[in-house]
């Protein structure tokens, strides 16, 4: 226990003179920094703690501390300033003057503004999670939590940063608004019968014109309209909400116009320097499902990508890390943590529309993993995507390059090898995937790629978990699987086939070359192999090619047909 000489003086122990463990030789840990300052704010004051080392005459050191209350008036925090520098003297300095403050709202923001340095700022839970809690106990935590360096140096925006995100938020407060007066609107003519805002949306062009002629009392001959129309008394109310709707709509239209012109004219930082905001927005806008808004958003709540070291902060600044809790060795509960909430809202609208797309490497990597889950498939499919989705943004945004797939591993195939089904899933699982044309491991793993193991019905999340199981440990990643199973021209190893799932989960024969077996050499794959379901074509007969030699053999059975013997 650390002796106490004096009220707010802190005596140090005593201090070993060997090392107590010779076999392991002890880290250099800096347990205490030469100085910490805390302030608690509020709207009218700031408490300011500051606690600093110092050396008596006797040798021992010590910490000492003081205190002291300033107001929230712009030259008490320059006077407040001035105390902690006078106090410290030759072991701070006025640009480099670290502390830790509460992020209290916004009223931090004066301090941060006037103090500059180097601050750390601390959510009010954590600062001063305890039962007894006045201003002058949470400067003092704060300031212990300084001195003994708990927390890192927070990011502060610059001027023209605050600036960006004071005009965006214009713009997220009209959208906000826009739909709280749809949602009023809804929630009125459903009162009365009308039924149509499921299948036309209120801020559309055509609600406009539904809820126009109402509130004349112009009669409304759609789906989900009674003929009797809105009473009387209702009609201005409506009317008063449809002129809000408009009136909003309009002026979230003018803020993205706004935010989007101040980003154009201004220069803003990448990884090695700055670069021009027109530019930036159109590298930006080159990842995939990232349009003009979730530009913006991003922009906006990032400004900076020097800010993170590396893509697992930004995907847990966006929301997008996963967080387990773990006791005893075993994972008790899978949360996903909040990060921030806009940015991480804007990123799953990208993702979510990034899996409607047919035609980009993502949407089909983000669908092959929603196909593999029977349970909340979309959700989990949006949280990756929005992941790879964050992480690509600040790649681009750091380098100021347009996005590309080369360095991506999405478009490569999976390569297992042949391996019986029952070795895999249950004998039950066996059969189901058979009824559907998956008769072997070759077309299990393309419909694993493709996602389309949670469509089977009969097939339960405990099979789709071991064969996911089986690729995870059998499986590579093959940049060019048709050269590495062929081998070099002239070795005389077969050509090799890949095989492709159809949307009715049947699969057809194609060369490597690309082109479709022609109907004879099917139907003589298929008479040369009797007791064989026509319905699996990629079964090769291998009665008649015993005699060959044994390589020829291994490289012949990595067809379909080595899988179903196996069985």
């Amino acid at each position: 226990m650390i002796p106490r000489s004096s009220p707010g003086l802190l005596q140090a122990g005593p201090r070993p003179s060997h090392n107590p463990s010779p076999e392991s030789p002890p880290a250099d840990v800096q347990v205490l920094r030469p100085y910490g300052v805390g302030i608690d704010t509020h709207s009218r004051f700031i408490q300011v703690c500051v606690m600093y080392q110092f050396t008596t005459a006797d040798g021992p050191v010590v910490v000492r501390q003081r205190e002291a209350e300033f107001k929230t008036h712009w030259q008490e925090l320059v006077d407040a300033k001035r105390w902690v520098l006078k106090i410290l003297g030759p072991l701070a300095e006025p640009d480099a003057l670290r502390y830790c403050i509460e992020s209290t709202g916004t009223y931090h923001l004066p301090v941060l503004k006037a103090w500059q340095g180097i601050p750390s700022v601390v959510n009010p839970l954590l600062a001063g999670a305890s039962h007894r809690k006045t201003d002058v106990l949470d400067a003092r935590t704060l300031a212990h939590h300084s001195i003994t360096g708990l927390w890192k140096a927070s990011f502060i925006p610059t001027e023209q940063a605050q600036v960006l995100r004071v005009i965006w938020a214009r713009r997220r407060e009209m959208a906000r608004r826009a739909t709280r007066a749809a949602n009023q609107i809804n929630n009125i003519v459903l009162r009365f019968g009308f039924t149509f805002g499921a299948d036309v949306p209120m801020r559309s062009m055509q609600g406009e014109s539904i809820l126009s002629d109402l509130v004349e009392g112009v009669p409304v001959s759609i789906d989900g309209a009674p003929p009797e129309g809105l009473p009387a008394a209702v009609r201005p109310v409506i009317g008063a909400l449809v002129a809000d709707l408009r009136n909003t709509i309009a002026e979230a239209r003018k803020a993205t116009v706004s935010t989007e012109n101040y980003i154009k004219a201004r220069d803003w930082p990448i990884g090695t320097g700055t670069m021009q905001g027109t530019e930036l927005l159109g590298i930006l806008r080159t990842v995939p499902g990232v349009g003009e808004l979730t530009a913006l958003h991003w922009l906006a709540e990032i400004t900076d990508p020097r800010r993170f070291e590396n893509a697992k902060q930004v995907a847990a600044f966006a929301g997008c890390d996963p967080s387990l809790k773990v006791s005893a060795g075993k994972v008790t509960s899978y949360v996903r943590r909040q990060g921030n909430l806009r940015l991480h809202q804007a990123l799953l609208y990208a993702a979510s529309g990034l899996l409607r797309r047919r035609d980009d490497p993502l949407g089909q990597w983000g669908r092959s993993i929603a196909g593999r889950n029977k349970k909340g498939g979309h959700k989990k499919a949006c949280g990756a995507v929005a992941r790879r989705i964050a992480c690509a943004l600040w790649e681009v945004h750091r380098r100021g390059v347009p996005f590309s797939y080369e360095q991506y591993r999405l478009a490569q195939t999976i390569f297992c090898p042949p391996t019986p089904l029952s070795r895999i899933v249950p004998a039950r699982a066996v059969q189901t995937l058979r009824d559907v044309g998956i008769r072997n491991s070759d077309q299990l793993v393309i419909a694993y790629n493709k996602g389309l193991l949670a469509a089977i019905n009969g097939l339960g999340e405990r099979s789709i978990a071991l064969i996911k199981e089986w690729i995870a440990k059998e499986g590579r990643f093959e940049r060019d699987l048709r050269k590495e199973i062929s081998g070099p021209a002239g070795s005389g190893a077969r050509r090799a086939k890949t095989y492709f799932l159809a949307p009715a989960l049947a699969f057809k024969k194609q060369e490597a070359n690309g082109k479709e077996s022609n109907a004879e050499t099917e139907q003589t794959s298929t008479q040369g192999a009797p007791g064989q379901d026509a319905q699996a074509p990629a079964a090769r007969p291998a009665g008649t090619r015993r005699a060959a030699s044994a390589e020829r053999t291994r490289a012949r059975r990595t067809g379909k047909g080595a899988a179903r013997r196996a069985e």
